[in-house]
């Protein structure tokens, strides 16, 4: 097996906070989760209506549904960040290009979910 299931492997959470490389891009998708969440749900409210859900610049609107559907962007965002931050914690200690490969993945994804997320409120508004 390529890597061995032990938990001996966790590096202190002071160190592996302490990598510049893990450090800056959880700082950037932490303040992209916050973004998200305050920015749905300050100009999102429920409503019976249909929403806009994706937009197609050859198509148009190819996708409408309910209000709450709009969240499934932040929580996709909260389960990659969750996901590959505890692999990366995993694994930072046997691998830490790996890990810094992870958290960075994590980072640009949230990213695109920033730009997605203003641009879905904004054909809503």
């Amino acid at each position: 097996m390529f890597f061995k299931l032990d938990f001996t492997m966790f590096f202190s959470p002071k160190l592996y906070l302490r990598d510049l490389w893990i450090s800056i891009p959880l700082a950037g998708a932490v303040t992209a989760q916050i973004f998200m969440w305050t920015y749905i749900l300050y100009y999102i409210h429920p409503s019976p209506d249909q929403f806009f859900l994706h937009y197609n610049i050859t198509f148009g609107v190819d996708l409408a549904g309910e209000w709450w559907k709009i969240l499934l962007l932040p929580i996709s965002g909260l389960a990659v960040f969750l996901i590959n931050y505890f692999l990366s914690f995993y694994f930072y200690g046997v691998e830490k290009f790996l890990s810094r490969l992870l958290v960075l993945i994590a980072g640009i994804f949230h990213v695109f979910l920033v730009i997605a997320t203003v641009l879905i409120v904004g054909l809503n508004s």
